[in-house]
């Protein structure tokens, strides 16, 4: 359940108390900003964060780090690349070569995309280790980053973002579909 307006005053208070040289509010403007970025979290895990955040830094806190320690409280810490490497190093042991998709499925699911994109056969196959561990580790946290970084995004955001990556195709979409002009010969076409 997304924070009400009262709820986040409640959490503008409590920073603004504790870091009053910052002027993070300074304006109702600046308010609703901070509430559009951030009233999609639910109140009590963004009263966590805040406290927690200000029992543990020294500095105010931003938007984007208090986001960053929402999906903490919500999610956990990340798994590390080294957890994943883990359970493939067992899944080659338990699954060999020719059972990769039951190997897959013993994975969590950023783990299994990284093995995906490297190649299960060639992960089985090869045999210089630091290598395909370094290519892992590569793989991995670049895929955890993205996943990351779009769990932060706020739904708003999200929506924008897509709006705008779809737009470029939408407009590519109308072009194939038009319709030959009045009086316009289709290419191709009899006279």
């Amino acid at each position: 359940m997304p924070m009400t307006v009262k709820e986040f005053e409640k959490i503008t208070k409590g920073i603004t108390t504790a870091f009053p040289w910052a002027n993070l509010f300074p304006n109702p403007e600046a308010v609703e900003i901070w509430y559009r970025k951030l009233g999609d979290i639910p109140y009590d895990v963004m009263a966590a964060v805040v406290n927690r955040w200000l029992e543990t830094k020294t500095q105010p806190p931003t938007i984007a780090a208090l986001r960053q320690e929402a999906d903490i409280v919500v999610n956990g810490l990340p798994p590390t690349w080294a957890d994943g490497w883990e359970q493939v190093h067992r899944a080659v042991g338990r699954y060999g070569y020719m059972r990769g998709e039951a190997a897959l499925a013993s994975m969590d699911e950023l783990t299994a995309e990284t093995v995906r994109r490297i190649g299960w056969q060639q992960i089985c196959e090869s045999e210089n280790i630091d290598a395909l561990r370094a290519n892992f580790r590569m793989v991995y946290e670049t895929l955890s980053r993205r996943l990351q970084e779009n769990r932060l995004l706020s739904p708003g955001t999200q929506e924008r973002l897509q709006a705008v990556r779809a737009a470029p195709q939408i407009a590519a979409l109308a072009e194939m579909m038009k319709m030959p002009e009045p009086g316009e010969k289709e290419k191709g076409g009899h006279k």
